[in-house]
């Protein structure tokens, strides 16, 4: 049986792809792990399906020299292309040693071709939100007139997120806010689980916050690809505070900023942002209460006015009731002297009558008409003789005189 060794196997298939791959080719991958070492970069590159299964996989090295040329040519571009996670259009040598396997040493790379199938990316993921009617949903949570607890989603260390601290802080009208940092990735393929995580837990605390800032300090397109993330855009959507976003896009808007409450172009807008808001809402108040104050005082002065109104009807009605009182008392005086008079001429009259009478029946002139009164010698008059006793003393008075006897009984 004929047989070869692995070194003469390896070397076989060392000649057949110096053979058929004598020049370079551009390849399709996905950046699946990044290493650096002594200048050079060390690459996972792989293929997902629809599953996002890995389909293929293959390492890829970047010498120094020829990434020192590349940094030339594409300045920072390059090092936000050669990024986990990025989709890239690669030049490459493929090159095959027998000890160490096979690799593909990288040429080139097409920025242009990562920026077209973010864009691709980032449409399919609006779509998918608007479908699931996302995108408008943290717009409708009500924005509070007064914003001062705010949670912070940033870096510590981003330029961003100090320049938001001393813009707010150091406001010119001494509003007082409460911030507090919930330090997350900004950059990398941590975004999206960091901000997504914070999200979620942030709505257990939420009476705690009156809103959710997420900053950044800027940067280009493929710096800022997390925040065009499918999971980054629904955490937001789903937030039950309202979320501000300052991200520093300089002219597109990511998906966050899209889905967001509010969206500012930089961190030190958002900051402007919280500070008028309360501005507006203080200016409200002081014309609230400037209306609150004209309003009175024009109540005040028709009330005065109706109060004038009402004296002057109580004076003329009291005025009016005093003088028909005063003639009622004069009418009243008038019956009254009537009614004197005629009672007193009355009484006039009977006391003549009586005055008539009892000169009528005076005892004298009783006596005068024949009559006699007879008393006891104390001068008690006698009107029966059944009780009298022998020898008893009596008077009898006649008109002229009287006459005393003594009671002799038979």
């Amino acid at each position: 049986m004929h047989s070869i060794s692995l070194s003469e196997l390896n070397d076989f298939i060392r000649r057949v792809l110096a053979l058929n791959f004598a020049e370079p080719l551009w390849v399709r991958a996905e950046i699946n792990q990044v290493n650096q070492s002594r200048g050079h970069w060390y690459f996972n590159l792989v293929e997902k399906g629809e599953d996002q299964q890995i389909q293929a996989k293959v390492d890829g090295v970047l010498w120094a020299n020829t990434y020192r040329k590349l940094r030339v040519k594409l300045g920072m571009t390059l090092e936000e292309l050669l990024q986990d996670g990025v989709e890239v259009l690669l030049l490459v040598n493929v090159d095959f040693h027998e000890r160490y396997g096979l690799k593909v040493v990288i040429e080139d790379i097409d920025p242009a071709f990562t920026i077209g199938k973010l864009a691709i990316k980032r449409q399919e993921t609006l779509r998918k939100l608007k479908a699931e009617g996302l995108l408008e949903k943290n717009k409708a949570v009500t924005l509070p007139p007064v914003l001062q607890r705010i949670a912070v989603l940033s870096s510590e260390t981003a330029a961003g997120y100090a320049d938001f601290v001393q813009q707010l802080h150091n406001n010119n009208f001494g509003y007082a806010f409460s911030t507090r940092l919930f330090p997350v990735a900004v950059q990398g393929i941590k975004v999206v689980e960091e901000i997504t995580g914070t999200l979620e837990s942030l709505q257990k605390d939420y009476d705690w916050f009156d809103a959710v800032v997420i900053i950044r300090g800027g940067g280009s397109k493929l710096d800022l690809i997390g925040f065009d993330e499918y999971e980054v855009g629904r955490a937001i959507a789903n937030s039950a505070l309202p979320v501000l976003t300052g991200i520093g896009h300089e002219i597109d808007e990511s998906v966050a900023d899209m889905v967001a409450n509010h969206a500012l172009k930089t961190p030190t807008a958002v900051a402007e942002f919280l500070i008028q808001r309360n501005l507006l809402f203080e200016n409200e108040m002081i014309n609230l209460g400037q209306d609150i104050h004209r309003i009175a005082q024009a109540l005040v002065k028709q009330e005065l006015l109706v109060l004038e109104g009402k004296k002057q009807q109580i004076s003329g009605a009291a005025k009016y009731r005093l003088q028909m009182e005063h003639l009622n008392l004069q009418n009243h005086f008038k019956s009254v002297q009537t009614e004197g008079k005629r009672s007193s001429t009355q009484a006039g009259l009977q006391l003549d009558f009586i005055e008539k009478q009892i000169k009528l029946l005076s005892p004298d002139r009783i006596l005068e008409r024949g009559f006699t009164l007879t008393t006891d010698k104390e001068g008690n008059i006698i009107t029966s003789g059944k009780n009298l006793s022998d020898e008893a003393v009596l008077q009898t008075h006649f008109k002229d005189g009287k006459v005393t006897s003594k009671v002799i009984k038979s």
